[in-house]
């Protein structure tokens, strides 16, 4: 399982912690587009899915959006492993802290 604790908004939406600390391709029926939705203070989202979904080609998509803006988000990373994509949350998370 993928370990959330550092999280520190509150999680409304959650298929990511299911998932294997191990490379996706080998859990690749469990990646979607709606993977994690997280809200914060302030109309603040942070917004996890796999893009395009089911696809081994795809990767985790890490958005931090501000009063419901996908247009323009505050942050915007990609990652191919559970290791970089708990990296991105990171440093998402940090990116909605510092703009409260």
């Amino acid at each position: 399982m993928i370990d959330l604790t550092f999280i520190k908004g509150k999680i409304v939406y959650d298929d990511l912690s299911p998932l294997k600390n191990i490379d996706p391709v080998d859990q690749i029926d469990l990646l979607k587009e709606d993977m994690l939705q997280v809200e914060y203070a302030g109309a603040f989202l942070l917004d996890i899915g796999w893009y395009p979904s089911f696809d081994i080609t795809g990767s985790f998509q890490i958005r931090a959006i501000k009063d419901f803006d996908w247009g323009a988000p505050l942050f915007f990373a990609k990652a191919k492993t559970t290791q970089l994509l708990i990296k991105e949350m990171m440093a998402a998370q940090n990116a909605i802290n510092k703009d409260q």
